[in-house]
């Protein structure tokens, strides 16, 4: 079913099929695993901010603020880094669910931590759906990068169309040998930008005179959407010596399909002279 949806070309054929490794995307592993120790932290804390949650008027927003900041905290983070507003908006949806639970359905506000454990359990499976819907094929044209999560996105990237291949293998990508290959094109897709600026403002209250001045760097690096790339396959460098190979290989076709023609009108020319004869 996946390959007929694929859209092979005349001839194409898949040589060989990639899923990203278990832990290429620790970066929302690791957040899964920060909302369970938030919910048992809150169990921990409870002793200290259940005085505060009798208060009245201003105990039950004190402590769901105090839920909220842990619950946002590392999925803020990870967005920020990461250039994805999926986490932050997954623990927003969660926070709205708990404060919906203790506000207006009566619940008390231990559920909170329950609810934040569930959450992260939850996550840890979406993640490995999310994985899972990630399959990378190597044909003998090309490279095709599919992603099946909710919607479908899909790349397809000729031979004829990369300029360069970029490895980039993590700390747990050298312990367990899984990484990301980019593929460079000359359009420039697959590289993006690193910004690093610096403001220094100032004025005098007196005069009512005040400015700024921001200075910034970009530097241009390998960069693109776990779709867009081979994102922590599994033996990064056997994939890439593969995709060396068939680069080679259909380079080569031009030349040989021109051999192949000339070869063929040499015939004919042969035929049509033995006719003559």
């Amino acid at each position: 079913m996946m390959v007929m949806a694929l859209r092979l070309l005349e001839g194409e054929e898949i040589v060989m099929s990639l899923k990203p490794h278990p832990l290429a995307f620790v970066r929302y592993i690791t957040l899964c695993i920060y909302l369970m120790a938030v919910g048992v932290l809150f169990y921990l804390i409870w002793d200290h901010i259940s005085p505060m949650a009798k208060t009245p008027v201003l105990g039950l927003p004190m402590v769901l603020l105090v839920w909220w900041t842990l619950l946002l905290f590392g999925p803020l983070i990870v967005g920020i880094f990461h250039v994805t507003f999926w986490p932050l908006l997954c623990a927003s949806a969660l926070g709205a669910l708990g404060t919906v639970m203790v506000v207006l359905w009566g619940y008390g506000p231990t559920v909170l931590g329950a609810l934040t454990i569930f959450g992260g359990i939850m996550g840890l499976v979406l993640t490995d759906i999310y994985r899972r819907g990630h399959t990378y094929y190597l044909t003998n044209q090309r490279i095709i990068m599919v992603k099946e999560f909710v919607s479908r996105d899909e790349r397809y990237l000729g031979y004829d169309n990369i300029t360069d291949l970029v490895i980039h293998k993590g700390v747990l990508g050298h312990i367990f040998n899984f990484g990301t290959i980019t593929p460079l094109t000359p359009s420039g897709l697959g590289s993006g930008y690193d910004i690093a600026a610096l403001t220094v403002s100032g004025g005098v209250k007196r005069f009512g005179i005040s400015g700024a001045v921001t200075g910034a760097r970009a530097v241009k690096v390998p960069r693109g959407r776990s779709h867009l790339e081979l994102f922590g396959v599994p033996r990064p460098e056997e994939v890439r010596d593969k995709i060396e190979e068939l680069r080679a290989a259909w380079r080569q076709v031009p030349y040989l399909r021109r051999i192949a023609g000339a070869t063929e009108a040499l015939l004919e020319l042969s035929r049509r002279r033995a006719e003559r004869s």
